[in-house]
């Protein structure tokens, strides 16, 4: 994975998200935490001076309580404010987070569909994404790096503003040390980066192993063909190089941590080197020693401490520059511009003239030079092997997908030339994956459309796809919540049934043209020709597209186009394609068996 330069761009878009979301009020909350936070560790190294300095001057009882009780209470104010601080800033960073969410299911309901298929693309998401992964990490990660960055870099700047008053070799010798600090922390992140595909790799093999012990559907074939062993090994084999990886970055930070401590040392060493020359000289006192002393070792806490911070606000800010270029690459969204659709009384013809297609990223062909015409009011059926492309078709007529080469015509029209919402409107289609939404039955049907006429309307088409007397002996019919996932009273319907939900939406919609994409793969062979041939009694006069990898679902059709990896191979009616006795015939044949009753279990 490419390592991304995060510029200072980034740095004024994530405090941009502050103003954005209305809390500028965090600005103050940085700026009190800086001031506050830092205090405390210049108090803690000027108390013991000022305790000494009592002691030596043999003040009264009475003096050093008030003095003490005076430092102690800074010290405790400072603190509070502190811990207000922190506390207040965990929320406000997360609602920020939080919200960027509901920016990203915005951004991918505007992002054209070609791109969530595009394997390229979904690794960009999947990185961006990255960015709000969890609450130390990316996006939030690095307003939480800031916030600990800021006290510790101020301190470092007030604690070597005064001991470079009281000797520049100090501060010298501090400042060496901290550039020593930032590089060897920059080193050590660089070196981690560049074990993070390796790294990840071994965690995805890890995790694939956890997730098939802690799945219950491989538990049939584990015990019947014994692989708990073989499945052990392999998970302790791939434990071992996922461990390896953090063996590599434990000790390459080892090593620079050794030279890390070095410099640390020498800076210490020379600092009480000039402390105790200067106490001996008479230029120090002992309190004023104790207060060096304390300064120092201040200072080189704050210094460690800004530069891992440092370190780690530029690593989540890598995150949060793949998420902002992602968030604002234009390209990736569809165009929502263009001709109006068809009037929903008319219904559509379909023209592919001289079509082909490869998917985003791929050099293969799905087709080539595709010829085909679809009259209006002409029920078509597409079959053919796995691979041939007859998802395809449905993803390129309804806009999902762009042809590579040629132009596609509806009521001679090119489909370019319509918006993405007008070609969605025009097609009620059932894909071969049935989606059941965590909602109740009628919305699965409906949406949001919660008018009495909408209800209606939704009911009858439950009705006709056959599930009237399923619903209604469900406590709250029509109203039955879906899935058990939201809602433990939920119901969980039987694949054919949710297929059934999914074909009354369609009809519910009712557009210009209705396209079945294998919604019937649940079903036996009869059941599945009983549902196409009933639809198809329901859409009457439309144009519909049947896709089928069962030849019960072709014989009522007006045409059927059979598909190969070769393309379109054959195309007429059913009786015209058995007289060819090809492939069609052959596949016919081979299936006729299933088209009898009793041919196939039907449960």
């Amino acid at each position: 994975m490419e390592r991304k330069k995060v510029t200072f761009d980034t740095f004024v878009k994530q405090l941009g998200c502050i103003s954005k979301y209305k809390k500028k009020y965090l600005f103050v909350i940085l700026i009190l935490n800086m001031i506050f936070a830092c205090i405390i560790p210049f108090i803690s190294a000027l108390l013991p001076k000022v305790a000494i300095g009592l002691i030596e001057g043999r003040a009264s009882d009475k003096d050093v309580i008030i003095q003490m009780c005076l430092l102690g209470g800074l010290t405790l104010v400072c603190l509070l404010i502190s811990t207000i601080c922190s506390m207040f800033q965990q929320t406000r960073f997360l609602e920020i987070r939080i919200k960027e969410f509901s920016q990203v299911a915005r951004r991918l309901q505007k992002t054209e569909y070609s791109n969530l298929e595009d394997a390229k693309q979904i690794d960009r998401f999947n990185e961006s994404l990255e960015a709000l992964g969890g609450d130390y990490q990316g996006f939030e990660g690095a307003y939480h790096n800031l916030f600990d960055f800021l006290p510790f870099a101020f301190a470092t700047i007030l604690y070597s503003v005064v001991l470079f008053v009281f000797n520049y070799w100090i501060a010298l010798c501090a400042l060496v040390s901290g550039c020593v600090t930032v590089l060897i922390n920059s080193l050590s992140a660089k070196y981690a980066a560049s074990l993070k595909d390796e790294e990840a790799k071994a965690y995805k093999q890890v995790q694939y192993f956890r997730n098939i012990s802690f799945d219950f559907s491989y538990g049939k074939d584990i015990r019947v063909y014994s692989l708990q062993d073989k499945l052990k090994r392999d998970f302790r084999n791939k434990s071992i190089n996922l461990v390896s990886v953090f063996k590599k970055m434990i000790n390459h930070q080892f090593k620079l941590g050794l030279i890390e401590l070095i410099f640390l040392l020498l800076q210490d060493g020379i600092s009480y080197f000039f402390i105790i020359k200067a106490y001996y000289d008479g230029y120090l006192t002992l309190g004023e020693v104790s207060f060096y002393v304390g300064l120092i070792i201040a200072l080189s806490t704050a210094l460690r401490k800004a530069s891992e911070n440092f370190t780690s606000m530029i690593q989540n800010m890598r995150l949060s520059e793949s998420y902002f270029e992602y968030m604002e690459d234009r390209s990736l969204l569809e165009s929502f511009e263009g001709r109006d659709a068809i009037d929903k009384k008319e219904t559509l013809q379909i023209e592919f003239k001289n079509v082909s297609f490869k998917y985003p990223s791929t050099s293969t062909w799905i087709f080539k030079n595709l010829n085909l015409t679809i009259h209006k009011g002409e029920k078509i059926a597409i079959v053919g092997t796995n691979g041939a492309g007859k998802t395809t078709i449905c993803k390129l007529l309804i806009g999902l997908f762009e042809p590579t080469e040629g132009e596609i015509l509806i009521n001679d029209i090119n489909i370019k030339d319509f918006s993405k919402r007008a070609l969605y409107d025009m097609f009620s289609i059932v894909f071969q994956d049935v989606n059941i939404f965590g909602c109740s039955i009628i919305e699965n049907v409906v949406g949001e459309d919660n008018s009495p006429s909408a209800r209606a309307k939704a009911i009858d088409c439950l009705n006709r796809v056959g599930l009237k007397e399923k619903i209604e002996s469900l406590p709250n019919k029509y109203d039955t919540q879906m899935l058990k996932i939201l809602d433990d009273e939920g119901v969980e319907l039987s694949g054919g049934q949710n297929q059934k939900i999914a074909i009354a939406r369609a009809l519910y919609k009712d557009a210009n043209m209705v396209i079945l994409d294998e919604p019937t793969a649940a079903l036996d062979a009869l059941a599945e020709a009983s549902i196409y041939k009933s639809f198809d009694d329901l859409v009457q006069s439309k144009t519909a597209i049947y896709i089928s990898h069962r030849l019960s679902s072709t014989k009522f059709c007006d045409k059927i186009a059979l598909f190969t990896k070769n393309g379109l191979e054959e195309y007429g009616n059913h009786e015209e394609l058995m007289a060819k006795k090809g492939i069609y015939y052959s596949m016919f044949m081979t299936q006729g068996k299933y088209y009898k009753e009793g041919g196939e279990d039907n449960e």
